[in-house]
């Protein structure tokens, strides 16, 4: 019986060449792929919206401040310590809780004080100053605490801002503005075009800014027992701010 040999070189060409034809076969299919995937691209308009609302405040927040001079530091601190106590018990009288009512800010130091004659700094009196925030939740009665205040110890205001209590509640209309604003945006550059957009495909919210910016200039003066000082806050603004993207 006779052997049979199978020759190899037109075995390995044949092998060579189904490899090869599999190779382009696979290189072209994923490139009609990457064809069909490049057809589905879509075409963005990306817009940026804001909301404002305006609001009329409802709350008021005062800057209050007690401060006394002693050459001695004691008597600077007992004398500020009573007066700052009194002016408390009188807040308390006009309907202020005592959560409403926070030390923001308290310091002593000894003054340094310039002698013209021999051209030296030397020590002088005790400054002592202590400061609260008032928070008034009835707005109509600012003008009335503060004069209260003044009667009672008070000899700096250095400021007064108005707020809402409940800024979040503004917010969402102002976000619900914002939305709207994007959209009529989207739509005109759409209309420009002459094209016609779809649903967002991405919304982002860029946050608010706070309502506490009123702020009020304030002069030290004693109002009469029968005229309370006159504040006006006026309205305030809350702001709400969106990007949006839309496919056409």
């Amino acid at each position: 019986m006779k052997n049979l040999t199978v020759k190899k070189g037109p075995f390995i060409i044949l092998m060579v060449l189904l490899l090869v034809s599999i190779f382009f076969l696979g290189g072209f299919s994923s490139s009609v792929a990457k064809e069909e995937i490049n057809t589905d691209s879509k075409s963005e308009i990306s817009v940026s919206g804001t909301g404002v609302i305006q609001v009329k405040p409802d709350i008021g927040i005062i800057n209050i401040a007690i401060e006394t001079l002693n050459v001695d530091s004691e008597a600077a601190q007992d004398e500020n310590t009573e007066l700052s106590n009194k002016l408390v018990d009188a807040l308390a009288k006009e309907g202020i809780a005592e959560e409403d009512i926070k030390t923001s800010y308290y310091n002593m130091y000894r003054e340094r004080i310039y002698n013209k004659e021999n051209g030296k700094e030397q020590d002088g009196k005790y400054r002592v100053l202590h400061s609260f925030q008032v928070t008034v939740k009835d707005i109509n009665k600012v003008g009335a605490i503060i004069d209260t205040a003044v009667n009672n110890g008070a000899n700096k205001i250095n400021n007064i801002r108005f707020a809402v209590s409940e800024p979040e509640k503004y917010y969402l209309d102002a976000l619900a503005a914002a939305v709207e604003n994007a959209e009529g945006k989207a739509k005109t550059i759409a209309n420009t075009l002459g094209v016609k957009i779809h649903k967002p495909s991405m919304v982002v919210e860029r946050g608010y800014s706070e309502p506490y910016g009123k702020h009020v200039n304030f002069r030290m003066e004693v109002a009469s027992d029968s005229i309370a000082t006159p504040i006006t806050a006026g309205d305030l603004e809350i702001k709400a701010y969106v990007n949006v993207t839309y496919n056409y």
